[in-house]
């Protein structure tokens, strides 16, 4: 499914996990050279300003490209341009595949480009064809369905969350009739659903090529689930989408559900994340803890705005503290200390080793000569 070669992913997880290695002098310039030797990686893989000025280099040559033969068939009128649009977007992605497979990039700037171009020019076809008529429900599938092909064939993080988004939307559209009650507790629902199963896919090996995406997932799955269940995002969108009317003060039905889910599911996210020593719940339920704080200061001011910022900040500080504290390195094996998230960086550390241990040949052959002998006594008076 993954364009790039599946071997060529792995001996660069084990070279990314040996150059950490070498950042903590835990082996030796020579023995991470002998590592790179021993797992060789052919990706073209520049820094992050060469990357940068290689995206925007090419978003410039693709759009020139695009607006000459643009005025070529301008004649032709709107149908033409879609059409001409459809097929710039089809070479673009047949560029991809070529700058991947042929000319070895990885996340080099150019891929990313052309991934963005690409779907952008198919969607813009399927636009101007429908005459704009095209419904919110099939725009979302089709945006669903390019960032899934870009997602599985380039393991590309940033569509991975197009593609979350789109999902969603695409179900918005769908239960949309379905009244306000339903929406929140089915995005609460689905969201869940997700979560556990990006949480699930993350420890099969098969799906190793696509932990980031998957972690990219969980992450939005978690704050997905608390917005479709947070009081302020409800009553807004309920009041602008189905025109509820309502005036300052005025709560939505069900107010009480919703402050419930308002406050608690950022503490369960941390008190679960200290529990399954899992750090994006415990980042995402501190970073909601200010979703609480807004919430409450949006429909209760208590304070000034100074000092409801001031305390929100000074509890945000007193958990981290808390939890810093808690998660020192001696206990529970969980600790608030910077360490690599990636499980198997041990297990391929593991396997360097083992590698760089076996490397020396064993001798063979003839080698193990230890010569000829004699021996004597008890009537024995040939040789051995």
């Amino acid at each position: 499914m993954i364009s790039y070669k599946s071997k060529t992913l792995d001996n660069l997880a084990v070279v990314e996990a040996a150059e950490r290695a070498l950042d903590k002098t835990c082996i030796t310039a020579d023995e991470f050279q002998q590592i790179k030797t021993a797992y060789p990686v052919d990706l073209y893989t520049p820094n992050i300003y060469m990357r940068f000025g290689l995206f925007i280099l090419t978003l410039v040559v693709v759009f020139f490209s695009f607006g000459l033969f643009c005025l070529l068939f301008m004649a032709g009128g709107e149908k033409a341009i879609a059409g001409l649009t459809l097929f710039f977007g089809a070479c673009l992605y047949g560029a991809i595949e070529f700058m991947v497979n042929e000319k070895k990039h990885y996340k080099s700037g150019v891929d990313a480009a052309l991934m963005w171009m690409s779907g952008a020019a198919v969607i813009g076809a399927a636009i101007v064809f429908t005459d704009t008529h095209i419904s919110l429900s099939g725009i979302s599938l089709l945006v669903l369905l390019l960032a899934m092909l870009f997602v599985l064939r380039f393991a590309d993080v940033s569509m991975s969350i197009v593609a979350y988004l789109a999902f969603l939307t695409l179900l918005f559209s769908l239960f949309m009739h379905a009244g306000r009650m339903v929406i929140p507790f089915m995005l609460m629902g689905v969201s869940l659903v997700i979560y556990l199963l990006s949480r699930k896919l993350t420890t099969i090996h098969t799906y190793r090529h696509y932990t980031s995406c998957l972690k990219m997932i969980e992450i939005l799955s978690l704050i997905t689930l608390y917005l479709g269940g947070n009081y302020f995002v409800v009553r807004e969108a309920s009041n602008a989408l189905f025109e509820l009317d309502l005036k300052p003060g005025q709560s939505i039905p069900g107010a009480w559900i919703f402050w419930i889910f308002t406050v608690i599911i950022p503490p369960i996210y941390i008190f679960a994340g200290i529990r399954k020593k899992d750090s994006i719940l415990i980042r995402t339920g501190l970073f909601l803890v200010a979703a609480i704080v807004f919430t409450i200061r949006s429909y209760h001011s208590v304070a000034p705005i100074e000092v409801a910022m001031t305390l929100g900040g000074i509890i945000l500080i007193a958990l981290a503290y808390g939890i810093t504290r808690l998660l020192l390195p001696s206990r529970n094996g969980f600790t608030s200390e910077q360490t690599d998230d990636d499980k198997t960086d041990a297990i391929q550390l593991e396997a360097v080793i083992i590698a760089q241990s076996f490397n020396q040949q064993a001798p063979q052959g003839d080698q193990f000569n230890f010569g000829g002998g004699s021996g004597g006594g008890g009537g024995a008076s040939g040789s051995y």
